[in-house]
């Protein structure tokens, strides 16, 4: 089970290769979740069996409840993650479970790290294409390879994040060392998450308010709904555009959902505040995070959120 991201499905093909490559593809079952949904995930399709590998979920107390749970079903559970906030929640899992944790810039690199092997020029290149994905700078002299790399994966995989055979086919691909970034199917889609991208960016920066050094934008369930797979990256784009952190707030049909993406790394610290005003569960890194919280008014929410950036006024 892995995370429906860009690093997400290189993790997962990571790990095949290196750990379970005598098995792919008839003897795995693979599925793609998010960590919102994960623990529900767990207890619809981890019915039992030898061994369970989640892969790049950040942890929450629900994800390690229904952890618990699956541990009785498997002879072996391993988790791999890197984000900052899963640290503080280790101690909850029990202690037969397996968990590789580092504050990876992702998890192929985690990956990367533990197998304690180099990794061959393709393998290197989808770990670079990893990082950039979730947030690190590309260093100077990177090969335009790597970047095409990026792009691909992470748009043709936004177009719908939950898409499993999807996610097998570009598996797939790189099991046998091909190039995503040159396949047509992976191009196609790519092409067509742009087009969707480009609309949701306008429709974000019309409907958006500057907080002091942060841009604050929202969506309704209807553009919630229609754009959902390329809101992560829009939030990315738009920080990049504004160069300023941006906080993107969607309504979906029985939650809220806040984005935060940080120029300043201080995301994880936004994230907590507005949890914390909001009783909502927070997770991610230091340049991007997101909150879920319960189902509230669109206009409430945005203007607490308003409130905690600009923080307490004169003689409050």
């Amino acid at each position: 089970m892995f995370h429906g991201d860009c690093d997400g499905v290189i993790a997962a093909y990571l790990y095949i290769k290196k750990y379970l490559r005598d098995l792919y593809p008839s003897g795995l079952n693979l599925a793609v979740t998010h960590p919102w949904r994960a623990h529900a995930d767990i207890r619809r399709v981890a019915t039992g069996g030898d061994e369970l590998v989640i892969l790049d979920i950040a942890l929450s107390d629900k994800l390690a409840e229904a952890l618990e749970v699956a541990s009785g079903r498997y002879k072996r559970i391993v988790l791999l993650d890197h984000h900052a906030t899963s640290e503080a929640l280790i101690h909850k899992l029990n202690p037969k479970i397996r968990v590789v944790y580092s504050k990876a810039s992702s998890t192929p690199r985690l990956l990367a790290q533990l197998m304690g092997t180099p990794l061959n020029p393709y393998e290197d290149a989808l770990v670079e294409a990893a990082d950039i994905c979730e947030g690190r700078p590309p260093h100077g002299g990177i090969d335009a390879s790597v970047l095409s790399l990026v792009d691909s994966i992470r748009m043709s995989v936004a177009l719908n994040p939950g898409d499993l055979e999807f996610m097998k086919y570009l598996i797939d691909l790189m099991m046998k060392s091909k190039n995503p970034s040159q396949d047509p199917h992976v191009k196609a889609r790519a092409r067509r998450a742009k087009s969707l991208l480009g609309n949701l960016l306008r429709i974000l920066s019309e409907d958006s308010l500057d907080a002091g050094g942060v841009k604050v934008t929202f969506l309704s369930l209807p553009l919630s709904r229609a754009f959902a797979g390329l809101i992560g990256v829009a939030a990315t784009e738009l920080s990049k555009a504004y160069r300023k952190s941006v906080i993107l707030v969607r309504e979906e049909r029985d939650k809220i959902v806040v984005t935060v993406r940080s120029v300043e790394r201080n995301a994880l610290e936004l994230s907590q505040a507005i949890a914390d005003s909001l009783k909502g569960v927070y997770g991610g890194h230091a340049e991007a995070s997101s909150i879920t919280v319960g189902k509230k008014p669109l206009g409430e929410v945005i203007s607490s959120i308003v409130d905690i950036v600009l923080g307490p006024g004169p003689g409050s």
